[in-house]
């Protein structure tokens, strides 16, 4: 009996660290699935370049890593990107090796000056980045392979289009993920963001503290939105090569930003206690039905729920009527100049904060249609 104890308790250990190892491999899914695009990518790259005989097939094998991306917008444009910065700089480089092998005795004052254009060149156009490193491996490296600039050059440009071709082709056929996933995930992470501001501002108007710092969340916000525009010129870029279609309109981001102004607007105007008390709850109720709104829009890209519009449009009647009492009171005439521009301040934010939800959830309605 002794003798198989240790036997079931490894047995049964095995089996734990296993169902560990799968959780983790779950939670790193999308990690795993590019890893295998990228070793795909490669192996095509190299045996491709190995089979067409290309004197450096390993710049290939290169361009397969960088150009393979997270999605296919992503991949279509780094690719793009190294082929354009490839082809001017492999052209600009086989002038200057043209030139270098006429007058060898000037060879760094050429290199410098190739650089110099490409580097201004890349100023103006930063996609174009790739040209100052392949001018410059031109000329440095055609003293090796011996090769004439203008035969390096075509055998430069056609490397990258193999790699470039390799991994738009491993991106498009293995685990494919669209763009616009990306888009409607970023819209989803917005939402969150603005409406956890929108519950922080809640709390401070009933006298609770904050539990996040504002501030770190609007740059998280910021941040956000930054990445929602650059997935929607990657969505752009797929929709152009008809490998997929768009369903987010460009007015959606555009609106998301008016909204994080609004919520900026209002955190601004609650840095201090509220002067007029009679307006916090009003304006508390308000806040937190326009995050319930504001989720509840957001949860028609997954579930098609459509959220209770009457429910907002009355918690916006409560809060008129409110702010209506405020003014036949006289309330905001004993305020001072400061005081009274942070009542109406946060009354016009929540004023502009009801007509961007509303301009919100008809872009979201637009997407939904798009879709189905």
């Amino acid at each position: 009996m002794p003798e198989t104890e240790p036997s079931d308790w490894r047995r049964f250990t095995g089996v734990n660290l296993s169902q560990r190892a799968l959780k983790a491999a779950a939670a790193r899914k999308t990690e795993i699935r590019h890893a295998i695009r990228v070793s795909a990518a490669v192996g095509a790259a190299f045996a491709l370049a190995t089979l067409l005989r290309l004197p450096q097939g390993y710049w290939a094998v290169f361009t397969a890593v960088i150009v393979v991306q997270s999605s296919l917008g992503a991949t279509i444009t780094a690719s793009i990107e190294r082929f354009m910065g490839t082809v001017v700089g492999a052209l600009a480089g086989a002038v200057a090796a043209y030139l270098h092998v006429r007058w060898p005795e000037f060879g760094g004052l050429i290199l410098c000056a190739t650089v110099a254009l490409l580097s201004l060149v890349v100023s103006m156009r930063p996609s174009l980045k790739v040209a100052p490193v392949t001018a410059v491996i031109m000329l440095i490296g055609n003293t090796t392979t011996h090769l004439s600039p203008l035969v390096a050059a075509g055998f430069r440009i056609a490397e990258i289009t193999v790699g470039s071709i390799v991994g738009v082709a491993a991106t498009l056929l293995i685990f494919p993920a669209r763009a616009g996933a990306s888009v409607i995930s970023g819209v989803q992470t917005i939402t969150d963001l603005q409406a956890r501001l929108l519950e922080d501002y809640v709390m401070t108007l009933r006298g609770k503290p904050e539990p996040t710092d504002p501030l770190k969340a609007q740059d998280d916000l910021r941040a956000a939105l930054g990445k929602l525009q650059t997935a929607m010129t990657e969505a752009d870029r797929e929709s152009a090569t008809r490998l997929s279609d768009r369903s987010v309109s460009d007015a959606l981001p555009r609106t998301l930003w008016r909204l994080r102004n609004d919520t900026v607007m209002i955190g601004r105007t609650l840095r201090q206690p509220l002067p007029a008390p009679d307006l916090a709850p009003a304006a508390a109720d308000m806040l937190e039905a326009s995050a319930r709104f504001l989720r509840a829009t957001a949860a028609l890209l997954a579930s098609g729920a459509r959220p209770d519009r009457v429910a907002f449009a009355q918690a916006h009647q409560t809060f008129q009527t409110c702010v209506e009492g405020l003014r036949q009171k006289g309330v905001t005439r004993e305020l001072g100049f400061d005081e009274a521009a942070r009542v109406f301040g946060l009354v016009f934010a929540i004023e502009n904060l009801f007509g961007n939800l509303g301009d919100f959830q008809e872009r979201i309605e637009e997407t939904v249609a798009k879709k189905d």
